[in-house]
């Protein structure tokens, strides 16, 4: 039997300080390079400093901004609901999550929430991208950002590994 997959939007928090974050991060980035390139390509001064940052303002503003917004864009939330629970093989879903970089944080019967497993990555998130494996009734709900159910929603429904298959039967 497969696996039936819904994708519902789920709630979404952090976007204007995950914005500000990189916004920030990336201004200080082109502030150095273009200073690094002036200071490669002649002497040094904030008078021309200021001419060249002026006259370079989509590398220096415009990129830093769409780099940010991209970011911040890019951490929507989906709910994956899989049914039925029964057939869906949990511990497979935490190693998807292992393979991703995540570890478990929290661990109880019906609960499973996940942070990244490096500091740097979870700095850059400001730690918002928590996933969460929750099993309610007869279905298992993934929450996760968008862009991780974009690699595991053809796992889930293409493929069969994350169903549970009786060892004796062969239904392929």
């Amino acid at each position: 039997m497969a696996l039936e997959v819904h994708v519902k939007p789920a709630e979404s928090k952090g976007h204007l300080e995950i914005f500000l974050l990189h916004f920030v991060l990336m201004l200080i980035a082109m502030f150095v390079f273009l200073a690094l390139i002036i200071l490669i390509g002649s002497d040094f001064t904030w008078e021309r400093f200021g001419k060249f940052y002026i006259t370079f303002i989509p590398l220096t503003v415009i990129l830093p901004l769409i780099v940010a917004i991209t970011t911040a864009l890019s951490y929507k939330r989906v709910n994956v609901h899989i049914l039925p629970a029964s057939k869906v093989n949990i511990e497979k879903l935490k190693d998807f999550m292992f393979s991703e970089d995540y570890i478990i944080v929290d661990k109880d019967k019906s609960n499973i929430s996940f942070i990244r497993g490096k500091t740097l990555p979870r700095f850059l998130s400001l730690n918002f991208d928590k996933p969460t494996i929750r099993i309610e009734n007869d279905e298992v709900v993934v929450n996760v950002l968008k862009r991780l159910s974009l690699v595991l929603l053809p796992q889930l429904t293409i493929g069969k590994r994350f169903v549970l298959e009786p060892a004796n039967s062969k239904n392929d």
